[in-house]
């Protein structure tokens, strides 16, 4: 029996570009309907505290998703959107690729030890938004926000996109979206806000290598937006918690950097010689 494609796909083959103009719209709208208000009253979220927060805002990608799914694609696009969202069965080589932070992280941790700025391992249980409860619940409720992100960005937006462009390119064109996402945040995440200005480009392109290495594990994976949803929540406790400019921040960002451009020169290595994609889809 032959699979469902992707919801992303399948909205794409029905609903054309008002698809994805809808979704963005309303992720927008969810998100954006948290974040701008407690930037307009002068409100700041920090690190360790629970109030105020911008948990909430996470999981507007997720429900538009799901909205626009249902809109266009009925109870199986939904279903399929669900399954996509919790499926864990894979290869233990895409479990090892799914937690490629804590192998960046160790890496970062040797390099911090030799230059004695080792962070506390309290330091990761402080993420913005969220009460100093420990490391191990910081870390999961970090996995259910990626979740919230993913659903929409790889779940829906990258399928889409995929439909109508390579791989690289549909990775590259959700960058856009998921980075103006982001807007309210740099006036009220304290990690945001202290951003220099160069940091702005920096950060785009920090979430274009992301977006790559994303699309290639999404992509490998059959489709499991859980695996990203873990690489992002972990990645982001990685570089979110120990400071803006710490070793570890530093070191992990640079591993990501090198892994995506690794990627794109496969990618493009493959393309030129008439070989199957590497960040794309495997085959059925």
């Amino acid at each position: 029996m032959q699979s469902l494609p992707s919801s992303g796909s399948r909205a794409a083959a029905l609903g054309g570009w008002g698809a994805l103009g809808a979704f963005v719209g309303i992720a927008y709208a969810l998100s954006w309907s948290w974040t701008f208000p407690v930037a307009a009253v002068g409100d700041v979220i920090e690190k360790g505290k629970a109030w105020p927060t911008n948990l909430p805002a996470v999981f507007g990608p997720a429900v538009a998703a799901f909205v626009v799914t249902a809109w266009l694609c009925g109870r199986g696009g939904v279903d399929d959107l669900g399954e996509r969202s919790v499926r864990w069965r894979m290869p233990a080589r895409w479990w090892i690729a799914t937690l490629a932070p804590i192998w960046f992280l160790v890496v970062a941790l040797v390099v911090a030890a030799v230059a004695g700025t080792v962070p506390k391992l309290s330091d990761f249980g402080r993420y913005s938004g969220l009460p100093t409860i420990g490391v191990a619940p910081v870390l999961v409720l970090a996995i259910l926000g990626g979740l919230g992100e993913e659903v929409g960005w790889r779940g829906f937006a990258l399928p889409f996109l995929q439909g109508k462009y390579s791989a690289l390119t549909a990775a590259l064109l959700v960058t856009p979206i998921w980075a103006l996402w982001h807007l309210p945040f740099f006036f009220t995440v304290t990690t945001y806000r202290s951003f220099p200005a160069a940091g702005y480009i920096g950060f785009v392109f920090g979430l274009a290598c992301g977006s790559i290495i994303l699309t290639w594990l999404y992509n490998r994976t059959g489709g499991s937006i859980l695996a990203c949803a873990i690489w992002h929540g972990t990645y982001n406790i990685e570089t979110g918690t120990v400071g803006a400019n710490s070793t570890i921040q530093a070191v992990t960002t640079t591993l990501v950097i090198v892994q995506a451009v690794m990627l794109v020169a496969l990618e493009l290595r493959a393309r030129r010689a008439g070989l199957r994609s590497v960040l794309g889809p495997r085959p059925t």
